[in-house]
């Protein structure tokens, strides 16, 4: 059961890469942020893009529970960044919690079962 959601979270992961490398503009939009020009473009296909993308084939392709298990922590990551936003910085809106809502979910995705016992043992170690 749980390798099926942690493959699902991955493919969705390498999906979110697809999306922002090949569809800057439309990555900006989903966001809600503008790239004014070149370099911003180039911002999102690098961020958006070429940073989620191995983060969703590694694990595919690897089936490693730790790969599933760091991908899983750097959406975690996004949704703490985010929460800390919406405290520090005031910025509480629907889109702010909508993303938190969204990547919390692909973390859970990416961290239950076998992923999350590996992550849990290295911590403990």
């Amino acid at each position: 059961m749980f390798e099926i959601l942690n493959t699902i979270g991955a493919w969705a992961t390498l999906g979110m890469g697809l999306f922002g490398l090949f569809l800057p503009n439309r990555a900006a939009d989903f966001v809600g942020l503008k790239p004014v020009s070149n370099a911003g473009r180039s911002e999102f296909r690098a961020t958006y893009g070429g940073l989620w993308l191995p983060l969703g084939a590694v694990p595919l392709l690897s089936g490693a529970p730790l790969a599933f298990a760091i991908a899983g922590l750097c959406w975690l990551g996004a949704a703490v960044g985010r929460v800390l936003s919406i405290i520090l910085d005031k910025a509480f809106d629907a889109k702010n919690v909508g993303g938190v809502v969204f990547e919390t979910a692909f973390a859970m995705l990416l961290l239950l079962g076998a992923p999350g016992t590996v992550f849990m043992t290295i911590l403990t170690q």
